[in-house]
């Protein structure tokens, strides 16, 4: 390595080709004849150790692809054929690349030749693979802001720079998974070399879309940060809210974002309940941007399909009321008067009713051999096999709720999921959450 920087810099192209066999384990070296030299040798400093490096790495680069013939016509003595077939190629132990970086000062092209194949080597460790990684990176944001106005030759690097840090291109994983770069150096390079697709990207990664969000308007970016809540907002649906906000801020940044903007992010808050009206209206009139012919469909949609609702609700309860009347109609009737069953047929074998027969209060009738009991009076008395099953599932029924309404922390945890809470409160009271216990 002492003369690194000079073989690079008088035949950039063969040092870097060697620094890159040398470094990935791949390097041979080639064993020649001592030849004989008749002239003294001597010690002309680092010039010419530096000069006679050059020439020899000049003169030794050919050699390794020439065949005898080629050789001898150089002047050079060949291999025999067997000498060649028995030798190996000694083994050794690659430094570590970093070692090498040095040498590359004010090569960024050759550097980045020799980092990209270094990164290729699969016996890499996990270090030095990441060290590689990251500064490749940085070289990649360096090239980028070489030709300043060129837009072809700034995407084309910063499209290599982003393929090093997203981990998961188009959805799949990587083959070979490549470790990551640690996020704070992505940001701090991304950061100096004003690559904020770096930053996006490494924030998408980590999930903070609402940072991503805020960073677009916190720099007044509006088409950025209208471009973020479309592809996020399906994801965080609390960036509609922040949307509002923002947009109604500033006159000048609705003009620019649009009525239509507005409009649509409003949409979205109403048809999935992320705000309440009242906080919707509080959030518009903080800064007076918005105008009433702006919120005016929206206050309508809101209030037509309120009242939508209510009329439902109005005719559920009238239902319910109607149903009530009856049911209690009905037992009022089968305390107070006489109940005559006229069924003709047994409702279990479907014959001619005759005598013994069983007659219950819900108007059925059945022989008595064709019951299970034989009719008789056990501790719960004979149940009417027609109407069984639906007794036992109001049984269950009211077993579940009696036993869910001493279950507070079910109401609370409904109550706090709920998008509608006074319907929530209103079905935990019928289920009788808040009845007093053993109460009628």
């Amino acid at each position: 390595m002492k003369y690194a920087r000079v073989l690079i810099e008088h035949c950039p192209k063969e040092a870097t080709q060697l620094f890159i066999e040398y470094y990935t384990g791949r390097f041979t070296p080639r064993i020649e004849a001592p030849a004989t030299d008749s002239q003294p040798q001597t010690n002309g400093g680092f010039a010419a150790g530096a000069a006679n490096a050059v020439q020899n790495l000049s003169n030794l680069l050919p050699l390794s692809y020439m065949n005898n013939s080629a050789a001898a016509q150089n002047g050079v003595k060949p291999t025999p054929p067997d000498a060649t077939a028995k030798r190996e190629p000694p083994k050794y132990t690659p430094p570590r690349p970093r070692t090498a970086f040095s040498s590359f000062i004010d090569h960024p092209d050759e550097f980045i030749v020799f980092l990209e194949a270094c990164l290729k080597d699969d016996s890499l460790s996990d270090s030095d693979r990441s060290d590689i990684s990251t500064t490749l990176f940085e070289m990649y944001l360096h090239k980028s802001n070489e030709k300043k106005g060129d837009d072809t030759h700034r995407e084309e690097w910063e499209t290599r720079a982003k393929s090093l840090i997203n981990t998961l291109p188009n959805g799949t994983t990587p083959s070979p998974p490549k470790p990551p770069i640690e996020n704070s150096n992505v940001l701090l390079l991304s950061h100096l070399s004003d690559f904020t697709a770096g930053t996006t990207l490494v924030k998408e990664q980590s999930g903070l879309l609402f940072d991503i969000f805020r960073s677009y308007t916190s720099a007044k970016d509006t088409r950025g940060a209208l471009k973020a809540l479309r592809k996020y907002g399906p994801e965080e649906p609390q960036l509609y809210p922040a949307a509002l906000s923002y947009l109604t801020s500033d006159s000048r940044i609705l003009d620019e974002a649009g009525p239509e903007e507005l409009a649509a992010v409003l949409e979205r808050i109403d048809r999935d309940g992320l705000m309440a009206p009242l906080q919707v209206v509080q959030t518009l009139s903080k800064n007076a941007v918005a105008s009433m012919g702006m919120l005016k469909p929206y206050l309508a949609g809101r209030i037509e399909r309120e009242r939508k609702e209510i009329a439902e609700n109005r005719r559920l309860a009238g239902q319910f009321r109607a149903e009530t009347e009856v049911r209690r109609g009905e037992l009022a009737e089968l305390g107070s008067k006489p109940v005559v069953f006229q069924a003709a047929r047994c409702g279990v074998c479907m014959g001619a009713l005759e005598l013994p027969a069983v007659h219950f209060l819900c108007r059925h009738s059945f022989h008595q051999r064709c019951l299970r009991g034989g009719g008789g009076a056990g501790e719960q008395g004979e149940e009417c096999p027609v109407c069984a099953r639906d007794n036992a599932t109001i049984r269950a029924l009211k077993k579940s709720q009696e036993e869910n309404a001493e279950r507070h922390e079910l109401f609370g945890d409904d109550l706090e999921r709920s998008e509608d809470r006074f319907r929530t409160v209103a079905e935990w009271f019928g289920r009788g959450v808040m009845g007093v216990p053993g109460g009628e």
